[in-house]
């Protein structure tokens, strides 16, 4: 062959630091609750482990998209409260089940939208302006449902709510019930908008934009980028989850809290630091924070079937959080540090 007309490939050479610090958390965790807690490993209770995780897993998409341009989103949980709480009051005054789901993620996005303005168009710094805004949506689910739980009564008008929390088919492994390895909806909802989220990033602009806001705002903004736009935009779509994620959690129990988002924001930020993200913006993943979620979620089944009390569920949480930092502080310092004294080293070899 013609050496002019000879395609060179050069393959990227593997780097322990391209992989997210979850992926390794969660083989970790997986491995020894698998080894360590009975049943844990059981088709069932993996089916139920996704299931459960569906709602964080899709509220940390969100949470990874507004980390990575810089900011950050503490109302994630009162937004969920407010919405649920918001959808089950229509749904118990008779509403359609399709008009309540429309109002709920409507109002949901509107809430992430206002985030995005006072943080953008008022300059209120991010933790300031989404947490006061998260005590803002916790008055208002407290107000609706008179701090009570909202049910409803199932009629032919919210079938659709129903239809949510059942299961697309299942599989008998074995003769017990925990050999029963099942899909619901609530996982296929939560794997479509996992595949878009990564879709938008590896494949369009807009998630390149993410990026570059992130990374450099001056830099984004000589490039015909808009941090303002884009930073409402995933401050919007942050709001529109945290709603979806509302929606799952009340099809599962056939009801609405005003307290059941406390503490997610918590939770879906922990997902994303340990899944690759950094809180000064410019660097993340979404699959890690897919991945993080699953890994918080495999801690609380496991002390649930260990029957560890709740009240240890946040330490654990804290302590995966801590050993995440630590991961990604080496995993830094092996491909960064490390070569950057090699190089020190060799230059002042070289001039002696």
């Amino acid at each position: 062959m013609n050496g002019n007309n000879t395609t060179v490939i050069k393959r990227k050479k593997f780097k322990i630091s391209n992989l997210p610090n979850s992926t390794y958390i969660f083989g970790v965790l997986f491995i020894i609750f698998s080894l360590c807690i009975p049943n844990f490993f059981s088709p069932s209770n993996l089916s139920n482990l996704v299931v459960q995780a569906s709602p964080l897993i899709i509220i940390s998409i969100g949470m990874s998209m507004v980390i990575m341009t810089g900011c950050i989103d503490l109302s994630v949980g009162g937004n969920i409260s407010m919405t649920g709480v918001i959808m089950a009051t229509l749904l118990m005054l008779g509403m359609p089940a399709i008009f309540a789901i429309l109002c709920g993620l409507a109002i949901g996005t509107c809430f992430g939208l206002l985030n995005g303005f006072i943080v953008q168009k008022m300059r209120v710094a991010p933790f300031i302006a989404t947490f006061g805004m998260m005590g803002i949506a916790e008055s208002i689910a407290n107000i609706v449902s008179k701090k009570r739980t909202v049910y409803w009564e199932p009629s032919p008008t919210n079938e659709l709510i129903k239809g949510v929390q059942t299961n697309l088919f299942q599989i008998q492994l074995g003769n017990k019930s925990s050999q029963t390895l099942f899909l619901s909806f609530i996982t296929i909802i939560c794997i479509v908008i996992a595949v878009i989220a990564i879709y938008v990033f590896k494949k369009t602009a807009f998630g390149a934009h993410i990026y570059s806001v992130g990374a450099n705002e001056e830099i984004a903004r000589l490039n015909s980028i808009s941090p303002v736009k884009i930073r409402m935009a995933v401050y919007a779509i942050s709001g529109f989850l945290a709603a979806v994620a509302s929606l799952l959690y009340m099809s599962r129990i056939n009801s609405a809290q005003p307290t059941m988002g406390d503490g997610l924001e918590f939770q879906a930020i922990v997902a994303a630091i340990i899944g690759g993200n950094s809180l000064r913006g410019g660097k993340g993943s979404i699959p890690g924070a897919i991945l993080g979620a699953l890994s918080l979620f495999a801690v609380r089944n496991a002390l649930s079937l260990a029957g560890v009390g709740t009240s240890w569920v946040q330490v654990f949480i804290g302590v995966v959080l801590i050993v995440g930092m630590i991961f990604n502080a080496l995993v830094y310092w092996w491909e960064h540090d490390r070569k950057s004294s090699r190089k020190i080293t060799v230059k002042g070899a070289v001039q002696q």
